[in-house]
């Protein structure tokens, strides 16, 4: 029994540790990428912030995927969207993994704290 019990809480801390490997992976793409130039974290500026993204795409991760990839429609501010447009083409040659990381940060950001 306690070794079913220390085989779950290993599989656990390797998934969260895993997750978290990923979130930071899509931290790196998004700043790299230029995409903090117009999303700040809690501030709408040239585009919706990245918490508003967040909450919007939030259990909708594959949207956010389509989206990214220049496959689908904006959901947060359509009307912003023709600005978006020309930095999707700047993405649109990431891996599938990372295109799940990216998606993954953005949408890790409405369980981040306010400051």
């Amino acid at each position: 029994m306690k070794m079913l019990i220390l085989g779950v809480s290993l599989m656990i801390t390797l998934f969260s540790v895993s997750a978290m490997a990923d979130s930071a992976n899509g931290k790196v793409i998004f700043e790299a990428k230029g995409c903090v130039q117009c999303h700040q974290k809690d501030m709408d500026t040239v585009g919706p912030s990245l918490r508003t993204i967040a909450i919007g795409y939030s259990g909708k991760e594959s949207t956010l995927i389509t989206y990214l990839k220049g496959q689908g429609s904006a959901i947060i501010d359509p009307a912003r969207a023709p600005v978006m447009a020309p930095q999707l083409v700047k993405i649109r040659m990431l891996f599938e993994e990372e295109f799940r990381d990216l998606a993954e940060y953005i949408v890790a950001s409405a369980d981040r704290p306010v400051y």
